[in-house]
């Protein structure tokens, strides 16, 4: 028996404070009729024994215990454990005590062996009580803010919304999907997501899927680029799909209830910490403790040659032990027998993609596909491009079509090239991404070409080809712009991969000739029709007629990106949003206002953007509201666009800020960096927003308000048009109740005061402001008009009243 059971009254008598957290008799840990571990992507067929062997050295961690030694000839890519700095935030108490008695039994298929399997109940029940409060010890001493015990609300619209994304964006590639009464459907080799009800706190599950490599760094649960509201939204559907059933309900609500008044014992710490070292978890687990013990050193894989006992067994001893299948002990042994021969780069592709399951949702040559019990849950926006629109595309050759640093940032962080799939493509992280994507490059070769020479802009023919393939591109010759979106504008029935933004970016040279001189060869089931029948134009009368040179021409136009000028046939309709009785909101991109642009259209016509990112009103305009047309047909890729003759801007950075001195610089730090909050709006009965955000300590509620006209018709027919009039109310929150803050109210070359309270910002825009409240700087490039917010008992109000002046005066 190991030191650490040598006083073994006192862990008897731990066993006893601790029964009940674990209930499995000695003759259920040994393995049999266990879950065996589940890595999803081991079912890919590209894979023989040896490389099934090297991704389970992988997946299950052995690589961190067993060295891999200096003639093994490439390292594995192991998988870590999650970081457990904040460990206790995230898993309920109890779970995490049963978790590590018995994680098979607790999570059937989970990649953790069980580190007690050789140790009675109360043995296995003590140690593991021991290092769950150990754990919890550091989330007390620095708890996480943002991971609340509190409980929340049940929100059945969230939790229905959830059920949709998870079915939609692509969870179900990699876990069941569920039924009408939310029980998960049995597909061999998903991974089960038993016990989420047990194990997370709602809070804790939304913030590890808003960031999963913060928790687990290695990326194998890939981050969705979910928002706020849709983790919210996934968290509610998982919790409640995931109940307990109703004999366990009573138990673990009490056993939750009960969570935040558990003590911590501080003899179950010290037996943890040390129980911790001796276990060697530190091999795959993160946790800043430098006082523990230095893990162990067991043999390295080469030595394990051979050998079928151990970790691998389904014998009880002083190791970790997995509940393996036959097959995976038989692919282990293959693997390890043959360390020292090299694998080429097509063989680790393959391996690194059967680790992130890649083949879920590619293909990539003879391997993967959607399995036929999922292929319905991959959906589309777009009906008219069939399958095409609803599955992700293949892998094949993708290192030969995509530019190395695209190619990467996709693996990485995920990417949105097709807005009309609505699986998502996922982001696996930095370091996985290198390495894959520069192997790609490596391994993935198309039969040179004779490709034109690359022409310097200044030279003169240069021009000329850019004209070629404009022309090629548009209605009167390839008609590309029929089935493409061009610069997020849909001009056809079908609107695949926008042309502009897929190509100097993103694609290669040489991919993009092999592509359109042979589509079915680089791509089968392609629906891009051939324009080069046996290599010969179908459009003859284009430029020399020649293949290489039309295809080359609109390569060069298209890699002008979206500053190139527009192809003859991109045209279509506006979509004007008319104001009637109430506001109408757009939240979408807007011409010289961003993407998190909220423009707003009152009666009696007047408008406005409101840029979210910045907290800046910073257009106004007059008469007409939006064209809507931008992000409708280009699937919210495009831009709104105002539609009023007379338009004004304003300051588009954040234009409240806490100056060192009157005339210090105005701050050129971004809204994030300086800590400044967007907090949302309200609406009143007529739809009209007050915007929330706050600044420097200082809650600001901006609330601007058309002022009528005096009579119907006066404010058209007068020299001056409707008066905007905002209203700003300044609180401080965490400032000092009598704190200065100051508002860059307008910045132009002309910033002039025509009397007191009355300002002259450019031809046209007229300001009025309280008298004695602004001071207008000016410096060589413009002038600005700063207004001093003085808070009083921390409180404070101002009024902004923006005209505009017909004929200037």
């Amino acid at each position: 028996m190991r030191s650490l059971f040598t006083h073994r009254s006192f862990v008897l008598l731990l066993a006893t404070i601790t029964s009940g957290v674990v209930g499995c008799s000695r003759s259920s840990s040994t393995g049999a009729g266990r879950q065996p571990p589940i890595v999803a992507g081991l079912s890919n067929p590209a894979l023989d024994a040896r490389g099934r062997g090297m991704v389970l050295l992988g997946e299950l961690g052995c690589v961190h215990c067993h060295v891999q030694s200096s003639r093994e000839l490439e390292p594995i890519d192991g998988r870590r454990g999650p970081n457990l700095a904040d460990v206790s935030n995230r898993l309920r108490p109890d779970y995490l005590a049963r978790f590590l008695a018995d994680p098979s039994a607790v999570d059937p298929g989970t990649t953790m062996p069980s580190p007690l399997r050789d140790r009675s109940d109360s043995e296995r029940a003590a140690t593991a009580a021991a290092l769950a409060d150990y754990l919890r010890s550091f989330a007390a001493s620095e708890p996480n803010a943002r991971i609340s015990p509190a409980p929340e609300p049940i929100d059945a619209a969230a939790i229905e919304r959830g059920k949709t994304l998870f079915h939609q964006v692509g969870c179900v590639a990699c876990h069941a999907p569920r039924d009408a009464q939310d029980r998960e459907i049995a597909l061999p080799g998903s991974l089960p997501l038993s016990n989420l009800g047990a194990k997370y706190r709602p809070a804790a599950l939304r913030a590890f899927l808003l960031d999963p490599e913060s928790v687990r760094p290695d990326s194998r649960m890939p981050n969705l680029r979910l928002t706020p509201t849709e983790a919210h939204e996934l968290t509610g559907y998982l919790l409640a799909s995931a109940a307990a059933p109703p004999a366990q309900t009573r138990a673990q609500s009490s056993a939750q209830s009960n969570e935040q008044s558990s003590a911590i014992d501080p003899q179950r710490v010290a037996l943890g910490r040390s129980s911790f070292a001796e276990l060697g978890c530190a091999a795959c687990h993160e946790l800043a403790d430098p006082a523990r013990s230095a893990p162990r050193h067991p043999k390295s894989l080469g030595e394990l040659a051979g050998s079928r006992g151990g970790c691998s067994s389904d014998d009880a001893g002083p190791w970790p032990a997995y509940s393996l299948s036959s097959e995976q002990r038989d692919d282990i042994a293959v693997a390890l027998e043959s360390l020292e021969t090299p694998f080429s780069d097509a063989q680790r592709i393959d391996q690194q993609i059967a680790s992130r399951n890649c083949t879920a949702c590619h293909i990539r040559g003879g391997s993967g596909d959607i399995r036929a019990q999922l292929r319905g849950y991959f959906t589309t926006n777009d009906l008219s491009l069939g399958e095409h629109g609803r599955v992700p595309p293949a892998l094949t050759l993708v290192g030969a079509k995509l530019q190395l640093d695209w190619l990467i940032d996709a693996i990485a962080h995920g990417q949105a090239v097709r807005p009309y799939l609505n699986t998502r493509m996922p982001g696996f992280g930095i370091a996985f991404a290198k390495s894959l994507g520069e192997r790609l490059a490596r391994v993935d070769t198309l039969p040179p070409l004779a490709l034109p020479e690359d022409l310097a802009v200044e030279d003169e023919r240069h021009e000329a080809t850019r004209e070629l393939g404009c022309d090629l591109v548009g209605d009167k010759a390839m008609s590309c712009i029929s089935c493409h979106t061009f610069a997020g504008v849909r001009a056809g029935p079908i609107a695949a991969v926008d042309l502009v933004d897929s190509t100097a970016q993103r694609l290669r040279r040489e991919w993009f000739h092999h592509f359109l001189l042979k589509p079915s060869a680089i791509a089968p089931g392609t629906l891009m029709p051939e324009f080069y029948v046996n290599g010969i134009s179908t459009r003859p009368n284009f430029g020399d007629g020649t293949a290489v040179a039309q295809i080359d021409a609109m390569w060069e136009y298209l890699a002008e990106g979206r500053n190139t000028r527009r192809p003859s046939g991109l045209r279509h309709l506006p979509i004007e949003l008319e104001v009637a009785g109430e506001a109408v909101i757009l939240r979408r991109s807007a011409q010289g206002s961003g993407k998190r642009a909220i423009a707003v259209g009152y009666p009696f016509g007047i408008n406005l953007t409101f840029d979210a990112e910045n907290l800046s009103l910073n257009q106004i305009w007059w008469g007409r509201f939006l064209d809507a047309s931008g992000v409708w047909y280009g699937q919210g890729a495009g831009e709104t666009r105002p539609l009023g003759e007379h338009l004004v801007k304003l300051p588009n950075e954040t234009p409240f800020a806490t100056l060192p001195g009157a005339d210090a610089p105005w701050p050129t730090t971004s809204r994030r960096e300086s800590g400044a909050e967007w907090r949302g709006y309200d609406l009143d009965a007529q739809q009209r927003p007050t915007f929330r955000y706050v600044v420097d300590g200082i809650a600001i509620e901006d609330t601007p308000l058309p002022v009528p006209p005096e009579s119907p018709g006066a404010g058209a027919a007068a020299n001056e048009m409707v008066t905007l009039r905002r209203t700003l109310v300044f609180t401080a929150v965490s400032s000092a109740p009598d704190a200065t803050l100051s508002f860059l109210a307008a910045r132009d070359a002309r910033v002039e005061e025509l009397r007191p309270g009355e300002l002259a910002i450019g031809e046209s825009l007229r300001l009025g402001l309280p008298e004695g409240s602004y001071r207008i700087r000016r410096n060589e490039s413009a002038s600005e008009l700063v207004v001093a917010i003085e808070l009083a008992a921390g409180r404070a109000e101002l009024v902004v009243e923006y005209r505009w002046q017909k004929d200037g005066k």
